[in-house]
């Protein structure tokens, strides 16, 4: 059994500025407390760690690892330093304490509040535990707002209080709240602005950059060591346009330091928003620029990208557009932007999504093949118009498959309540031994608090209960699972495709009731992955290359 020791660190509890409540601090009052009681020792000692997480609510790591094996009957006690360590929500708080821990027999300690459950069997705290944890909650709230107009004011006053810095720049090793230009770094970021302020467009960027080998942001970080976790890891190892976009457009390499964009939508919450650009912080001049003010304000000028310096990629015969009399036509001439196929395409070498350029001929490219050459990306531009005739095709071809759809209705129906029978039979059984097993818990807690049993025998008698609890709940999973795998959901698909032996238009909701995915391949095939498998489900190859 494990006598747990729950340890957490916020910001919004005052932490930054209390190093007793630091987890060093935490993790000593608490060792010193098992220490002190002899009667600990046969149990295994195990710490649950949240640090950087509000106490407002559950949903910490640390805290769901620890009601995880609570749940498996693994956790004999929980000891914390104060209430306000577990979690500053007093109405879950006294949930937790006084309902579902001592039912669940587990001892729950807070040291500093010289509470332990175990002196209230029979009894409830509820006033004291109650009204401590409204004190915390009430001094949460005050703190946070101490804590923000605290951040607030370091920021307006230059500090840099990120974790990690930014791309081009590092830690200055005197001031932790100070970055310094990263000269190898710095120098590929005046490289992005200089090249784009030559050609205007992001892609070309992007593919000189990967052309000379030059390391993304991710890749120069992972080489130097840095901890930071990636969200996407596979995205950032080559360059593209966003991530060009999203240098090109931050200000702290003209110096100058930008927050307060997003803002929380309540104390304790994760959720954020984001807020106008007239409510953002700007304080100058905070720290060497990596390019000038010129430099940085010309290529995020809002004619920058019409001018004709600024030249795209044409439509696929090596022909260069030049954008500014491009985008002179009328608004008419462009392709419209509901199209029943968009969203659906997707490169069948990268399997990104293929940008759709929305001109006189309605068109889909891979960026990516653009940005990096890669030869299993698709090189061509395909016609929106012939994407559509091949996705019709489709759907004539397959709705002539299934041209038996009452017959296959009538077998799926059957198998579906021959199903929905034996499930309920046997979850209804689940459910009968599930029940006589907590009942059993019960049972043997009496027993216990009666002198019956010893605290041996009702610890090995409750494991081995809840053990076989999660045998039949997992199989109970399994069965409500299968209930709602039928083909019930394939027998609606093939209803939509009745009577489309013969059809002429598509509409938006039918190719997304029907179709996943439209892949597009640097060989002029077209793959269309349909919502039920049918290895018939696309045309011949041989039909479709006939059409392009």
């Amino acid at each position: 059994m494990i006598m747990a020791l729950y340890l957490r660190l916020s910001k919004e509890d005052g932490d930054m500025i209390d190093e007793s409540n630091s987890i060093t601090n935490q993790r000593f009052i608490l060792r010193k407390f098992v220490e002190e009681r002899p009667e600990f020792d046969s149990y295994e000692i195990k710490e649950y760690i949240d640090d950087g997480f509000s106490g407002k609510n559950f949903e910490r790591p640390g805290i769901q690892e620890l009601l995880e094996d609570v749940r498996s009957g693994k956790v004999f006690g929980i000891i914390v330093k104060d209430f306000s360590r577990f979690g500053r929500n007093h109405i879950e708080v006294g949930n937790y304490i006084e309902k579902i821990f001592p039912l669940l027999d587990v001892r729950f300690i807070a040291v500093n509040n010289s509470f332990d459950s175990k002196d209230y069997i029979g009894t409830t705290p509820d006033m004291d535990v109650a009204f401590e944890n409204l004190m915390y909650d009430y001094f949460s709230e005050e703190n946070s707002v101490k804590i923000r107009n605290d951040l607030m004011g370091r920021r307006m006053r230059g500090k840099y209080l990120a974790t990690f810095a930014v791309f081009g720049y590092k830690k200055s090793p005197d001031n932790h709240n100070h970055i310094v230009p990263d000269e190898a770094a710095a120098a590929i970021v005046r490289t992005i602005f200089e090249k784009y302020a030559e050609c205007g467009v992001k892609a070309e960027v992007a593919r000189y950059l990967n052309q000379q080998g030059i390391p993304t942001p991710q890749v120069y970080a992972m080489k130097s060591g840095s901890t930071y976790q990636w969200k996407y890891q596979e995205e950032k190892k080559l360059w593209n346009g966003s991530i060009i976009g999203r240098i090109l457009k931050n200000e702290l390499y003209a110096g100058n330091n930008v927050f307060h964009k997003k803002e929380t939508v309540e104390v304790g919450s994760r959720k954020t928003k984001c807020l106008p650009k007239d409510e953002w912080k700007v304080c100058e001049d905070t720290h060497e620029p990596i390019v000038s003010r010129e430099l940085f304000e010309l290529v995020n000028s809002k004619d920058f990208g019409n001018t004709g310096i600024a030249k795209q990629i044409g439509q696929g015969n090596g022909e260069v557009v030049d954008r500014a009399v491009y985008c002179e036509g009328e608004k008419r001439k462009r392709g419209s932007a509901d199209s029943p196929i968009k969203g659906l395409v997707k490169c069948g070498g990268c399997r990104h999504n293929m940008q759709r350029r929305s001109r006189l001929n309605v068109s889909y490219y891979c960026r990516y093949y653009y940005e990096t050459k890669q030869a299993e990306c698709c090189p061509e531009n395909v016609r929106e118009t012939e994407l559509i005739e091949i996705v019709l095709s489709a759907i004539r071809h397959q709705a002539k498959l299934v041209g038996e759809t009452e017959r296959l209705r009538e077998l799926y129906n059957k198998q579906y309540q021959e199903r929905i029978k034996e499930n309920l039979e046997q979850g209804n059984l689940l459910q009968e031994q599930i029940q006589k097993l907590t009942d059993s818990n019960f049972s043997l807690y009496e027993s216990y608090t009666k002198g019956e049993i010893d605290a041996n025998d009702f610890i090995r008698k409750k494991e081995d209960n809840n053990k076989q609890i999660e045998i039949y709940k997992a199989k109970l999973h399994a069965c409500h699972v299968k209930e709602t795998t039928v083909p019930d959901e394939n027998t609606s698909l093939l209803n939509l495709l009745e009577g489309k032996e013969n059809l002429t238009d598509l509409t938006k909701e039918l190719v997304r009731q029907l179709i996943d995915a439209i892949y597009v391949y640097n060989n002029r095939r077209i793959e269309i992955v349909f919502k039920f498998q049918d290895k018939n489900a696309c045309p011949d190859r041989k039909d479709i290359e006939a059409m392009l």
